[in-house]
């Protein structure tokens, strides 16, 4: 109400203002109007006379003007006036709502309060209950909760073994009969369209000399030769390991090729003296890169790629030098790239970029001297990376080895070739000290449990055959802890291809008749 007033007497003042300025103005064109109608010249009575009608007139006028102003004001500030008394009325509901919903609040807050003590106090009761029952259970059983327990899991172990062992020999069933005979033919096809017989060659250096006056010839005046030699090339000669021989010893194969050829031709020239060896191992070393870059440019011909990097050749003309398990890097992966291709003509998978990742799987290996930290499947999909720019095949690459997790089937296949290349008979060599781990450690995994009594790995260690104890372990058993052993054998150790779990439990009764 305090702010209609205001405005009411703000409109009054403002028509005052306006009524005092309207008189003052048409005073002024009177006065000037009849100073150019020269009724100026009248007296002074009939003037005043004139002006005084003619300001009652204007007065008038300006009296009606002002009360249509207050009328109007007067309508403004009634309908102000019962717009602000509506707001007032609607806020009152508004409030009235909220102090209703506030009380509900209230009392739901104090309901679920109630409801929460007790359903507290109920789970005190049953819990005080519940040890009451058990209390009262253990005296009648004559034995703990713990032991109770012990005592359940046993029985259904007990129980479940049988349904176990069933539903290990159905699941197997069932395996072997929808994929056993498809995988049998595609993996024989294509091994048995690739498969090659070679013997694996030896990575040791070893030249022949006629007698063992060659010897001094190559160690020359107070040593000076094989230090020329050995400093050009890297290589430690060894004179004396055995008669009519020298061996060639370093890491690099390249450099261990270099050496052997130079020995030779400098040991059938017959001129062994620092300059001619300096001659020899430079000639030897040019026709080496030659001979690497045509090795190279003939494995990606056969495979079908004339397309790659001038440095991927090189590096794939290296495989010539280089042997993993003795054996050769070039028929390994030509090998390999024929399997992948049929592999993955049978699957229906990307055979082009099959073949490529089987091509170049192992072309890590040639630098693993070079770059350390590193193990040779992560630096070919680095190489791979760097000048294919592939990254579906970078992952096809270096993922053979399982360390790296596969994201496509032509990925999965090259592990697959990859497998069948180095397992099959002839392929590889182990060392021997590595070759006894291996097979005691599948020996060691079937020996730690109770029931086993002898476990033998036969098969160059692809089988491990496992003798139960009769008397300790069922048929049932048998058939469990064989699969157990099979998948901590899967688990913790590496080898190429599959090993077999043969599991036998054997029962014999002898009697005599006298």
């Amino acid at each position: 109400m305090e702010n209609v007033i205001l405005i009411m007497l703000s409109i009054i003042a403002t028509l005052g203002a306006g009524g005092t300025y309207l008189f003052n103005r048409q005073k002024t064109e009177l006065e000037e109007k009849l100073r150019k109608t020269g009724a100026l010249n009248l007296s002074e009575e009939e003037a005043i006379k004139k002006a005084s009608e003619k300001a009652k007139v204007l007065i008038l006028e300006a009296e009606k003007e002002a009360n249509q102003i207050k009328q109007n004001s007067i309508a403004k500030s009634r309908e102000l006036r019962i717009e602000i008394e509506k707001e007032e009325k609607r806020l009152d509901e508004r409030e009235k709502q909220l102090l209703t919903r506030s009380k509900d609040i209230d009392e739901r807050f104090n309901s679920l309060e109630k409801k929460e003590r007790a359903l507290e106090q109920a789970k005190r009761d049953v819990k005080s209950m519940r040890d009451k029952i058990a209390t009262e259970l253990e005296a009648v059983a004559r034995m703990t909760v713990e032991e109770a327990k012990k005592e359940l899991i046993s029985q259904t172990e007990e129980e479940l073994k049988e349904w176990v062992a069933k539903s290990i020999r159905e699941a197997e069933f069932k395996i072997q009969s929808q994929s056993e005979d498809r995988a049998r033919e595609i993996l024989i096809d294509v091994m048995q369209k690739s498969a090659t017989d070679y013997v694996s060659e030896s990575t040791a250096t070893t030249i022949d000399i006629e007698s063992e006056e060659l010897k001094g010839k190559i160690i020359g005046k107070e040593g000076r030769n094989i230090r020329t030699f050995e400093r050009l090339t890297g290589v430690d000669i060894i004179v004396d390991e055995a008669p009519n021989q020298v061996t060639l010893s370093c890491f690099d194969p390249i450099r261990r090729e270099v050496a052997a050829l130079a020995l030779q031709k400098l040991l059938k020239d017959g001129r062994v003296h620092p300059g001619s060896i300096e001659e020899t191992i430079k000639n030897i070393k040019t026709e080496l890169a030659r001979e690497i870059k045509r090795t190279g440019e003939k494995m990606a011909y056969d495979a079908g790629f004339n397309d790659l990097p001038q440095e991927v050749i090189k590096l794939l003309g290296r495989f010539k030098y280089r042997y993993s398990y003795g054996q050769n890097l070039v028929k390994h992966s030509m090998e390999m790239v024929n399997l992948g291709a049929q592999l993955a003509s049978e699957v229906g998978a990307n055979v082009e970029l099959t073949k490529k990742a089987c091509l170049l799987h192992d072309i890590g290996k040639v630098l693993t001297h070079e770059i350390e930290g590193k193990p040779h499947h992560h630096i070919s999909g680095d190489i791979v990376r760097k000048y294919l720019k592939n990254e579906t095949l970078a992952n096809a690459v270096e993922s053979h080895h399982g360390d790296i997790e596969p994201k496509t089937l032509e990925a999965v296949l090259v592990q697959i070739a990859d497998a069948i290349s180095g397992a099959r008979p002839g392929a590889r060599r182990d060392n021997y000290e590595d070759y006894i781990k291996r097979v005691k450690a599948l020996e060691d995994i079937a020996k730690q449990y109770d029931a086993v009594k002898e476990a033998y790995a036969v098969h160059a260690g692809r089988e491990v055959r496992v003798i139960f104890r009769p008397d300790s372990a069922s048929d049932d058993d048998v058939t469990v802890l064989s699969q157990k052993i099979a998948k901590e054998i899967e688990e913790t150790q590496s080898y190429p291809g599959s090993v077999k779990v043969t599991g036998i439990r054997e029962f014999r009764v002898t009697e005599e008749a006298k």
